[in-house]
């Protein structure tokens, strides 16, 4: 698969245009090590995705099953340490605070970020 290829998937991965199943179709064939990052990943992506759920477009299970598809990926850089804890927060809500309304109006407060 062409370098070129691979960054449409890991965009769309990192904008959650597709649904989870979509999207694990898409990653299938790409292996999770690669050698250098091809999409950054900020804590708009994040925020996007929140709002999404807040609204009701994403269930909980969505969004755990979308960071978890983001978080180990040697593909996507991570704008900076806070947006990787979240996603690790959000693909590990068994361990951690279950994804609810409260959880994403609190990691939506400008007081989080």
């Amino acid at each position: 698969m062409r370098e070129e290829e691979r960054r449409c998937i890991i965009r769309s991965l990192v904008e959650f245009d597709r649904s989870v199943a979509e999207l694990e179709t898409l990653l299938a064939p790409l292996h999770w090590d690669h050698p250098k990052p091809l999409v950054r990943l900020t804590y708009d992506h994040i925020r996007s995705v929140l709002l999404r759920f807040l609204a009701g477009k994403l269930g909980a299970k969505d969004v755990e099953e979308w960071a978890d598809l983001v978080e180990l990926r040697d593909d996507i850089d991570f704008a900076d340490a806070r947006t990787q804890e979240v996603i690790h927060m959000l693909s590990t809500p068994q361990i951690h605070l279950p994804i609810d309304g409260h959880l994403a109006r609190l990691l939506l407060s400008p007081s989080s970020n």
